[in-house]
């Protein structure tokens, strides 16, 4: 598979990054990411250039990683720094290092072209780090897929009515639901309305001021592998204000051909303060994603090695998913020809 390279690719939640060395693969390519004494954060190939020991089994020395095998330090930028080994100076020894940046809360690196890694490419997931607008969950999925088919997921709105009747889906929305495939810039979205149904089991949790709902669900995929769900419900033909907003955030990023990260967020408008009511709802989210759709993306992916299937469009989420499929193709065949290019 080509990636597209020139684009920024979460690695880590920033709560999650401590005192001790990440390891990710992205991309097919090993990574270390750490923070240092000073609060930046690193990015380096996680091979020592030494003898090729992974630099994430090492230990964090100041601002610098320090391979467990000799004892060499390296900085931020891959240089060495101390080499107990030599006499004279030791920064002609040097590993990979990637552009990082911190932002919104996560931790994001660029494995493209350094010249093009600016952070205004990021995509805004401020929403999810405003504790004054919104209360917020995280999570993380490791999938056995292609994030392509992951996408397709997220984008087949329809599909929730089937996988999901007893969690976040709500049984009668593909027959009533009104959806349409937009595209502004850079940003693909399938926007659906689900009108007068009970609420879903996650909704359950929160409302109860009718018996039937509408439910708006406005999913945009920003490249390379970013999507946010503008999630709500309101009473039936009541404005979206009106109601409770539970937006979501769905961050993929390629571990191999066939694995990835997905890192998730679940936010809302009401009872921000309520932590249990916060455990609660991305228990049901997380289980969701963990039980439901995982599984079958899973068995999509195997039944495509095995046999070879191709894919067929008929829904308009399958319409949305095509589109973002043929962006992605066109986007790595333009670094392929064009190095220059790059995505957010």
């Amino acid at each position: 598979m080509t990636f597209v390279r020139n684009a920024w690719y979460m690695v880590a939640w920033s709560k999650d990054l401590d005192d001790k060395p990440l390891p990710i693969t992205m991309l097919n390519e090993p990574v270390v990411v750490f923070r240092g004494a000073n609060g930046g954060v690193g990015a380096l190939a996680d091979v020592c250039p030494h003898r090729a020991v992974p630099l994430s089994l090492g230990t964090i020395s100041g601002d610098r990683i320090v391979c467990p095998y000799h004892g060499i330090e390296l900085d931020m930028g891959g240089v060495c720094r101390t080499n107990p080994h030599v006499a004279g100076a030791p920064d002609r020894l040097k590993a990979r290092s990637y552009p990082v940046a911190e932002k919104h809360g996560i931790i994001w690196v660029w494995p493209g072209e350094v010249e093009h890694a600016r952070p205004e490419l990021i995509q805004d997931y401020s929403w999810f780090n405003s504790p004054d607008r919104l209360a917020t969950g995280r999570g993380y999925l490791h999938i056995a897929a292609d994030y392509r088919l992951i996408i397709d997921n997220l984008m087949d709105l329809a599909h929730a009515d089937y996988i999901h009747p007893h969690t976040v889906g709500q049984p009668g929305a593909a027959e009533v639901q009104q959806v349409s495939v937009e595209r502004e810039g850079d940003t693909i979205s399938v926007n659906a309305l689900w009108p007068d149904l009970p609420p879903s089991a996650l909704h359950k949790l929160a409302w109860s001021r009718t018996p039937h709902v509408d439910k708006y669900l406005d999913m945009k995929w920003q490249p390379a592998s970013n999507l946010i769900l503008d999630l709500g419900i309101m009473a039936p033909g009541e404005p979206r204000e009106s109601g409770i907003h539970t937006p979501a955030a769905h961050i993929l990023t390629p571990e191999t051909d066939r694995t990835t990260h997905y890192f998730f967020a679940f936010a809302r408008d009401f009872d921000k303060d309520d932590e249990a009511l916060t455990e609660r709802l991305i228990g049901v989210i997380g289980k969701a994603f963990r039980t439901e759709d995982k599984p079958i993306i899973e068995a999509a992916q195997r039944n495509i090695d095995q046999t070879g299937a191709r894919l067929t469009n008929f829904t308009k989420g399958d319409s949305g998913s095509a589109m973002v499929r043929r962006e992605l193709e066109k986007m790595a065949l333009q670094e392929a020809h064009q190095p220059h290019a790059a995505a957010g």
